[in-house]
């Protein structure tokens, strides 16, 4: 610990004299007989105040980095054909998330992935809303009907490990943050849209801008939908249902500029999202969520500023899930289903950043500062072994504070055409006041706290061989703390109990990529190799398995009867590698024209395992299709309308990495289309899915690793069917 805090003062304290450094090689100031700079003409008008950094590239133009990065605009966003923001992003080169939309998943089933760090077991791609972590505290899942598509001006993604100097925890697989529009005049809007499966939203927003100064904005955002039956035709029953769904969004922001040099803003949210019959009918989960943010930027000069922001937020998470009792494939009329779990897990998060930002001499894109965040959790879970058991109760606690301090600064060598970016972060994590209680026998397991702290250097280059073609490269390392849910969280059912596992080590990441950038006239094509080594993989393994003798310490400790013989836990179970290629291209033929489309293939595999009998090495990672291509084509054959179709295909890929669950491949094609028939109106429409694919997204279980025996038990899930949407937009 002692090492890793002296190695960060020491860079820390480097990169902090850079801008000292620079200035002093600046030419000194005039002498005698030397003519003073011109004065600045009176009618000049002022400096222009910076924007407020909560970008992915915390103030730096995604472009100008030296990895590979994604920036998708208001325009884009709005004629995409996909009606959730899940759908959209799921579109964007390299990003992978289930293509069951996020009103049809169990809110602790919706994973985010880039270049395969993230599954629904470890998920290890950070997602931001105005710069601010919005992955669950508990599961890191996202909750994304917690974002509604209009209020989203762009969609900015950092693919790989090379913005962890700036956001550290959780950051390995990349950055995906999500800026909300800022009020630009003063309007009223409405939008109102229906489509199949009884799927309606409604919105109203209204912006005031008072002046100059101050400017005002509140929305909200009602959704919901009847949906579509996940199961199969053929194994139905009357308790087998659609997964109906609703949502409510609240949202209010405030941007101020009290002076030349200050832009303060605040910002808040809330979110109130049902589903009812996830699968069975019984089934039902709600997820509130409240967000204040209050930020702001003060300018020193021209070239620097004090960039400054703070969050709390809070919410809960609640499920009751449902046991298939004598259901099975094969017996698919048994209706004496029950609820097997009730659970209710309320949380909160706080956190903040300041930032010193600027330019000095030839070093550029100056960052220096520092952040913090504290989430707490309380886990209070029932769980029932049929329909007139009583319950085996658990109450979890937990606290993980993270502190991380941060610089890095582009150089710009004179003469040769090259940019060379050295960055430093230290990361520091404690997980603190943790406790499990076993209700029914009393056991209350105190679990000792623990903590860890990294330095994670990096170090980028981009090379301008000419003024079309760059080749650029990176190398870093990163840190990721094990989720409270995979060390606290407890579950029993029949004869299995998932234990809490304080001791899991945090994951930590040495990447590398080498890629090109070509941009000539309308045509720009990317490639980027990447290559990452991950130490301490967390994986979800069964440890005993139908064996009381291995079992009986973790129930003894637990408090729980013999009766459970099979015990599964979060491990560190090895090391892994995460491998290959991202091609990206765009042409734009005509103004009227503009197409892109990618390619991604992604190895992910165990190079070492603790339990090589139940994780193997060598074979491919769960929820990490091997390949990936997506298309886009917007074209505006006139000024008024616009047309956007959008690809995505994947090959079939295996759900978890025992391999016992194969996901079917599918090629998806959604189509949409805007007109603007008279100013302020804006008709539209979109189809998902319109060649009706009819694909598994989650497929048959096997009982075994790539076995031929199906486990009846286990129901599959199909992918959205075709759905069509029309609405419209009126501004005032």
């Amino acid at each position: 610990m002692l090492s890793i805090r002296m190695a960060t003062s020491v860079a820390f304290l480097a990169l902090a004299l850079i801008p000292a450094l620079a200035r002093a090689q600046a030419p000194s100031p005039a002498g005698p007989g030397t003519a003073p700079p011109p004065s600045p003409s009176p009618d000049a008008g002022p400096l222009t105040l910076p924007p407020v950094t909560v970008s992915a590239g915390r103030g730096s133009s995604l472009d100008r980095l030296d990895v590979s990065t994604t920036v998708m605009t208001r325009e884009q966003i709005q004629a995409s054909p996909e009606t959730g923001v899940d759908q959209i992003v799921n579109r964007i080169p390299g990003v992978w998330l289930p293509t069951i939309p996020s009103s049809q998943l169990h809110p602790t089933a919706q994973p985010v992935n880039i270049r395969g760090f993230g599954t629904s077991t470890t998920i290890n791609t950070l997602v931001m809303v105005d710069g601010v972590p919005v992955n669950d505290p508990y599961f890191r899942t996202m909750n994304w009907s917690a974002i509604p598509k209009n209020n989203v001006e762009r969609i900015e993604v950092i693919r790989g490990g090379g913005a962890t100097s700036l956001w550290g925890n959780m950051a390995m697989g990349g950055v995906i943050n999500i800026i909300t529009r800022e009020p630009s005049e003063t309007q009223t809007s409405a939008d109102i849209n229906y489509g199949s499966f009884n799927t309606a939203n409604v919105e109203v927003a209204s912006n005031v801008v008072v002046n100059d100064q101050l400017k005002v904005g509140v929305s909200y955002n009602h959704g919901q939908s009847s949906g579509y039956n996940l199961t199969p035709a053929q194994y139905r029953n009357v308790n087998l249902v659609p997964t109906a769904s609703k949502s409510d969004n609240i949202a209010a922001s405030i941007f101020a500029t009290p002076s030349e040099s200050l832009k303060l803003f605040a910002k808040a949210y809330y979110n109130q999202s049902y589903e009812d019959g996830l699968v069975w009918q019984y089934a039902h989960n709600n997820w509130s969520t409240y967000r204040l943010l209050l930020g702001g930027s003060y300018r020193l000069d021209e070239k620097s500023s004090i960039n400054f922001s703070g969050w709390a937020s809070g919410g809960s998470f609640g499920t009751i899930n449902v046991a298939s009792g004598a259901y099975s494939l094969v017996n698919t009329q048994a209706t004496n289903q029950y609820v097997s779990q009730v659970e209710t897990a309320p949380n909160s998060d706080q956190g903040g950043s300041i930032f010193y930002e600027g330019e000095a001499g030839p070093v550029r894109d100056i960052k220096i500062g520092v952040d913090a965040r504290r989430t707490t959790i309380s886990d209070y879970n029932n769980l029932y072994a049929s329909a007139t058991a009583a319950p085996t109760r658990f109450n979890a606690n937990g606290e993980h504070r993270f502190q991380g301090v941060f610089a890095q600064g582009t150089y710009r060598f004179s003469g040769i055409p090259l940019d060379v970016t050295i960055g430093v972060r230290g990361d520091f994590w404690q997980a603190v006041n943790a406790r499990v209680l076993t209700v029914n026998s009393g056991t209350n397991n105190l679990v000792p706290d623990s903590n860890a702290s990294s330095f994670d250097p990096r170090i980028g280059l981009k090379f301008h061989a000419t003024d079309e073609f760059v080749i650029r490269a990176a190398a870093y390392r990163n840190f990721s703390a094990p989720g409270m849910n995979q060390m606290y969280r407890s579950f029993a059912s029949g004869t299995s109990y998932t234990a809490i596992n304080p001791t899991l080590q945090p994951m930590t990441n040495f990447g590398q990529e080498v890629g090109f950038d070509f941009n000539w006239r309308e045509f720009s094509l990317s490639g980027t190799f990447f290559n990452n080594n991950l130490d301490n993989f967390i994986d979800f393994v069964t440890i005993c398995n139908a064996n009381a003798a291995c079992a009986a310490p973790y129930i003894s400790a637990a408090g729980l009867n013999p009766a459970f013989t099979t015990v599964r836990q979060y491990q560190n179970v090895g090391n892994a590698t995460f491998q290959g290629i991202e091609i990206i291209g765009s042409w734009q033929p005509s103004e009227q024209l503009r197409l892109t489309a990618s390619f991604t293939n992604t190895i992910a595999y165990l190079t070492s395992s603790q339990f090589p009998t139940l994780v193997r090495t060598g074979v491919q990672l769960g929820q990490v299709p091997s390949t990936m291509v997506t298309a886009r084509a917007e074209w505006r054959p006139l000024p008024e309308l616009g047309i956007t179709a959008s690809l995505k295909s994947f090959p079939s890929y295996w759900n978890d990495t025992g391999h016992t669950t194969l996901n079917q491949g599918a090629t998806l094609i959604d189509l949409g289309m805007t007109w603007n028939p008279v100013k302020n109106v804006e008709i539209y429409g979109s189809i998902q899915n319109l060649t009706n694919v009819q694909y598994l997204a989650t497929g048959y279980t096997v009982t075994s690793f790539e076995g031929s025996t199906v486990n009846n038990t286990a129901i599959p899930q199909l992918g959205m069917p075709f759905a069509a949407t029309l609405g419209m937009k009126v501004r005032f």
